[in-house]
């Protein structure tokens, strides 16, 4: 899956620009993707933490897919970006509650999918990601859009 320089300037277009904002990225399937990403957080002086699966990608940091935590220093993102291939992650309930508790109240997940995952985003709402949308911005691939929403549903997580 290659993703298209004007897809990615597209994208970037959702992230307001707030001081103080935190952008968690996983990335095993685009070096441009992850390049064009580290330089809009810079230019913007958010922090900006890059990690890979399964491949790695540029300096992106290996993270380990059975790790308690996936934050560092208890740190929560305003968005996540998942451009990694969900097909080779066993446990996708268990990867996304992980994901769920590095997001702050109201963050946006964008996921890169191969098509549309109806199954992911029925898990996705069991574990209280609402708002769920595709962005449409490129013909090649599917952006799932998902909010983290605290307070919403049972706790048992």
């Amino acid at each position: 899956m290659k993703i298209k320089n004007q897809d990615i300037e597209q994208l970037l277009q959702i992230i307001p620009d707030y001081p103080r904002t935190n952008i968690f990225h996983i990335n095993d399937i685009s070096v441009s993707f992850s390049k064009k990403l580290k330089e809009f957080a810079s230019l913007k002086e958010y922090d900006y933490d890059d990690f890979y699966l399964f491949n790695p990608i540029l300096e992106a940091t290996k993270l380990e897919i059975n790790q308690p935590r996936y934050n560092r220093h208890a740190k929560l993102y305003d968005y996540v970006f998942i451009s990694s291939d969900l097909e080779k992650i066993e446990d996708k309930k268990l990867f996304f509650k992980k994901i769920y508790h590095i997001c702050k109240n109201a963050a946006k997940v964008m996921i890169f999918l191969k098509q549309r995952d109806y199954e992911l985003e029925s898990t996705l709402e069991d574990l209280n990601f609402v708002a769920s949308n595709y962005v449409d911005i490129s013909s090649e691939y599917e952006v799932l859009s998902v909010q983290k929403m605290h307070g919403w549903g049972v706790y048992d997580m």
